[in-house]
């Protein structure tokens, strides 16, 4: 496969024969089978048509899937982010989409601007040379299109009858070629799917849109009103707040980011569950629709509580010195901080230390100051870190 830095005639208008449209067709076909593949295709279409840049893309409702331009700076995704650039407010691009397999470009963008213009999208486009162009949707559905768009500036000059011919004539290889990548990755997603089943393990998988493509069966055991809910294809949680805690815990997964420790706790009837989303390993050439993040569902189970009552005080009481002395807490303190981390509400630690649920408050409220915590699951995450890391 050529280096595409290699690639001479960028920029430059040109006329392609049937030869070389059959390069670039086969070039298109061979893109889900090689690592490099897609970045090759877009430099080729982007060389056929006298362009810097091409682009295919899928964007859903509220999620940006992929995003792939031959080239672009480091910052690129970051200043589109943060002008919300994917909104047909915003982008001239996007309000000029037409229906699938039809061709839009500077006349098109031209109309659109002509009754607004967001002049911080226009001046983005113009610092990165991408003002002009010609674009295609290849396939459009409820919340999810893809699209594919060759850029260029007024140093390029506007796309010719020709060019955007070249566009049109590919654009349903690349569609078939999106489609053959979606199969491949298919299948490793059903690998993925019998491995998590045959673990047991309770997991909720998400593509890059941020909706549910697979729950495990430990996992659908676990949903309810009380925990966590499928809703749209979209996972939620009851209580507002944690949902948007857990929210901004998949975007970041779904950004590729470190979503942080795991320390979002939701009580349950049953006692506590850690609910965490981390991002699945991916290449930069990954199709959106994939799953792209794992939220795992653990219930924390008091396991180390038996049915002797002295022998239950007895590791309470081992744990809450540990805990103690690992976090600056009274012996009372921390046996209270020992019990919510083995899953017990406040409401059964008074009981089983026959106090009222006042006192088990204030002293929490105490704990909560010397640990330097806002939130129970806070706390619980400590804690839990501390009694395994020694061995409780």
């Amino acid at each position: 496969m050529p280096d595409p830095d290699t690639f001479a005639g960028v920029g430059q208008k040109k006329c392609i024969d049937s030869e070389s449209l059959a390069h670039l067709r086969s070039a298109i076909e061979q893109a889900p089978f090689h690592p490099e593949g897609w970045r090759h295709a877009l430099y080729s279409l982007a060389e056929a048509t006298g362009s810097p840049r091409a682009q295919i893309l899928a964007l859903g409702e509220r999620h940006l899937a992929f995003n792939w331009v031959n080239k672009t700076p480091d910052d690129f995704e970051t200043v589109i982010q943060d002008i919300d650039a994917y909104r047909p407010d915003a982008n001239y691009r996007i309000a000029a989409m037409g229906k699938p397999m039809e061709l839009t470009w500077e006349d098109h963008y031209d109309a659109v601007r002509a009754n607004h213009t967001d002049e911080r999208y226009l001046e983005m486009a113009r610092r990165y040379d991408f003002e002009l162009g010609a674009q295609m949707v290849l396939s459009q559905k409820p919340g999810l299109f893809f699209g594919v768009a060759i850029m260029r500036s007024e140093r390029e000059g506007r796309t010719t009858e020709h060019e955007r011919a070249i566009l049109a004539q590919v654009a349903p290889t690349i569609l078939a070629a999106i489609r053959t990548q979606e199969a491949i990755e298919h299948a490793g997603a059903k690998l993925l799917h019998g491995s998590l089943e045959a673990m047991d393990t309770a997991a909720i998988l998400l593509d890059g849109l941020g909706k549910t493509t697979f729950v495990s069966p430990a996992a659908q055991r676990l949903l309810g009103p009380e925990t966590l809910q499928v809703s749209g294809g979209a996972l939620h949680a009851q209580r507002p707040e944690f949902d948007r805690q857990l929210g901004r815990k998949i975007g970041k997964a779904l950004a590729g980011e470190d979503p942080g420790p795991a320390d979002l706790w939701i009580r349950t009837g049953k006692g506590l569950m850690l609910v965490d989303a981390r991002p699945l390993p991916h290449g930069d050439w990954h199709l959106g629709p994939s799953a792209r993040v794992i939220v795992s569902l653990r219930p924390l189970r008091p396991s180390g509580m038996g049915h002797d009552p002295a022998e239950n005080a007895k590791k309470v009481g081992h744990m809450g010195k540990q805990l103690g002395q690992a976090m600056g807490l009274t012996k009372t303190e921390g046996e209270v901080a020992a019990l919510l981390a083995q899953g017990l509400s406040r409401k059964d630690i008074a009981a089983l230390r026959q106090v009222s649920p006042q006192t088990v408050n204030s002293q929490l409220r105490t704990i909560f100051l010397k640990c330097e915590v806002n939130r129970e699951g806070e706390l619980v995450a400590i804690a839990r870190s501390i009694l395994d890391a020694i061995g409780s």
